[in-house]
């Protein structure tokens, strides 16, 4: 070996070094397609000085790149211990420099802290905090301390990072691995299965000893894809029968971003020259920003659409938005003239905009359910059932996979109802039996379109598709959770006092505990749910509390009240930073009447391989 060819080698597996075998192999194929090898190495050099870039390294720092496995617990350890550091400061500086110190810090490894007014922030650099203000900068203090805070940012980070790499190097395609990088989507079926095992050794008990795993539990609600897939498709089709009562036409249409956005070309797969290095996160912004447009417009029209919005990504992981729209028929065109002009905005001019960037079909119900153009879309991201292979000829499932790891990946929503009435009170509807009481019967019809899946019906007797969520016939009923005395003998500060909307005091266990996720799970109360009245009826888990008769019952709806932590008796729980009030759903509120939905207060346990049940010593806030 020449000394060059040396050299070469030497600078290969330096410029290389930590880099997954995967995006190796990838810069290799190109980098001996080279005839030339100082073209080869420069090639070399500015890719990696890329990645480097995608770090949040400095080029001229970098001698090479790493993003291979990472031991997230040491990393997260590590980067609490050095914000403990800072932290302990503040008593021999001001709480502003130290703030500023662990903002520093935080943002240096690419990670957003957890935010604060303009106001607060004016307020900590004059030395003028209120109480409130200074418990909120001081969460921000104790997050940035806290490993178990860095840690599932780091991760959600690190994976980002791979497949921002994996698309720079053009390895996300229908020709290497569609909708997300094959090294992606890996990692996220391997997150998926530890996390399924840590569901299924996880027990929840409630106070009558029931016990079951919250694997159980998790497949009982919206997180099994066959029950959300199916009460999307009920409310899309309630929607569809709604429209057609009131008269409306249906209209769908397509958006999707400008060329700078995509990375490669579909049938080839080569190179889009056109590529500024945009991510499927800055595409779904453009797709935000530019509906925020369009709807700020046909609000000053005084034209008000309802429906659904899907997004899904290209075959390069770039995303584009399927709405199907219910409007009134004489307003249908000026909604599609608006989108159209606010779609071709941004470069409106280039070569296939006008075909490509925007698209509408006009749904005739002569010739086919609206639902029907939206429903392969639903299917096909969430478990390709159904369907037999997408539009790039991928196989369903397969496809509905890496859709996922895409949407989680990037944190982007899939599905999102535009107008119409809440699904949260839908499902708490749902939870209950048949009420009897005669004089509740108005909110047993409107839980009876619920259990019978009448998603039309239920907004009808909500208020209507146009209804604000605060004019609505039923709402949430949140409480505050209490302390316990234990608790509250530790508490060390708790100096926020936050108005939530739609609370209602009620007294809470004084046990970390979390409410019933499912109501259907508790075999030994199922006799009990055959009815209400007025007051608390023993044996019966349901508990409906008539408000003041002096209080006008519209006003009552979503009582809220506030509670100055230091002052008052009633001592509330906080988060583990103090910053924030722990608010419980509870129920519904209809029109005054409180109605108890989530009666059981659940603990949780860790049952580990060896049978043995030790107690959870998770936060459980977050399982509220």
């Amino acid at each position: 070996m020449t000394r060059v060819e040396l050299d070469n080698a030497q600078f290969i597996v330096r410029r290389l070094y930590g880099l997954p075998q995967i995006h190796k192999n990838a810069l290799m194929h190109r980098y001996e397609r080279f005839s030339n090898h100082i073209e080869a190495n420069l090639y070399l050099l500015r890719t990696t000085t890329a990645i480097s870039k995608v770090l949040g390294h400095s080029s001229n720092r970098m001698s090479c790149v790493s993003v291979d496995d990472r031991d997230f617990k040491a990393m997260s350890k590590h980067h609490a211990r050095q914000c403990a550091k800072i932290a302990s400061r503040v008593n021999s500086q001001s709480l502003f420099k130290t703030y500023s110190a662990i903002l520093r810090y935080v943002t240096c490894y690419q990670i957003k802290p957890h935010p604060l007014t303009d106001t607060a922030l004016n307020n900590l650099e004059h030395d003028c905090l209120t109480n409130e203000e200074y418990s909120k900068v001081m969460g921000v203090i104790k997050r940035a301390c806290d490993e178990s805070w860095w840690k599932p940012k780091l991760r959600r980070l690190h994976n980002r990072q791979i497949e921002t790499i994996s698309r720079l190097l053009n390895q996300v395609s229908r020709h290497r691995g569609i909708y997300a990088s094959n090294i992606t989507v890996e990692n996220y079926k391997s997150q998926w299965q530890s996390n399924r095992e840590l569901l299924e050794n996880t027990l929840a008990t409630n106070e009558l000893d029931f016990s079951v795993s919250l694997a159980e539990l998790s497949d009982l609600n919206v997180s099994n894809p066959k029950i959300r897939k199916a009460e999307l498709m009920v409310r899309i089709r309630g929607f569809e029968d709604y429209s057609t009562k009131m008269g409306y036409a249906a209209v769908f249409l397509t958006m999707t971003t400008p060329s700078k956005y995509h990375r490669c070309f579909a049938k080839s797969g080569a190179e889009n020259p056109k590529w500024q290095g945009e991510t499927p996160l800055d595409g779904q912004d453009y797709l935000n920003r530019t509906f925020q447009r369009i709807r700020a417009s046909l609000n000053r029209d005084k034209i008000t659409p309802f429906g659904f919005r899907v997004a899904e990504p290209h075959h390069d992981g770039t995303p584009h938005w399927h709405l199907l729209l219910f409007v009134q028929t004489e307003q249908q065109e000026a909604l599609v003239k608006t989108f159209q002009e606010y779609c071709l905005q941004e470069d409106g001019d280039e070569q296939g905009a006008k075909e490509r960037r925007f698209k509408v079909e006009y749904i005739d119900p002569k010739k086919g359910s609206a639902t029907g153009y939206i429903a392969k879309y639903v299917a096909k991201g969430i478990d390709g059932e159904g369907i037999d292979n997408d539009l790039y000829g991928t196989e369903s499932v397969t496809a509905a996979t890496r859709i996922r790891v895409w949407a989680s990946c990037w944190g982007i929503r899939q599905f999102q109802q535009i107008g119409g009435v809440g699904v949260t009170p839908w499902r708490e509807l749902r939870r209950l039996s048949k009420i009897t009481d005669e004089s509740l019967e108005w909110v047993e019809q409107i839980r009876q379109a619920a259990d019978d899946s009448d998603w039309s019906r239920y907004t009808e007797l909500m208020g209507g598709v146009f209804c604000k969520r605060d004019d609505q016939v039923i709402r949430l009923l949140y409480q505050y959770k209490k302390l316990s005395d234990i608790q509250l003998s530790h508490q060390k500060f708790g100096n926020s006092h936050e108005k939530t909307k739609d609370a209602g005091y009620q007294p809470a266990s004084s046990h970390s505990t979390i409410t019933e996720p499912n109501a259907e799970t508790n075999a030994a109360n199922a006799t009990s749910r055959a009815g209400f009245s007025q007051q608390s009826v023993p044996g019966n888990p349901e508990i409906i509390q008539e408000c003041d008769s002096g209080v006008n019952a519209a006003e009552n709806t979503g009582i809220t009240e506030n509670y100055d932590i230091q002052t008052d008796e009633r001592q509330f729980e906080t988060n583990r930073y103090g910053d924030e009030l722990i608010v419980q759903l509870k129920g519904i509120v209809a029109l005054g009447v409180e109605i108890v939905t989530r009666v059981h207060e659940w603990t949780l346990s860790y049952s580990q391989a060896n049978g043995k049940i030790e107690p959870n010593r998770s936060n459980l806030e977050y399982c509220q």
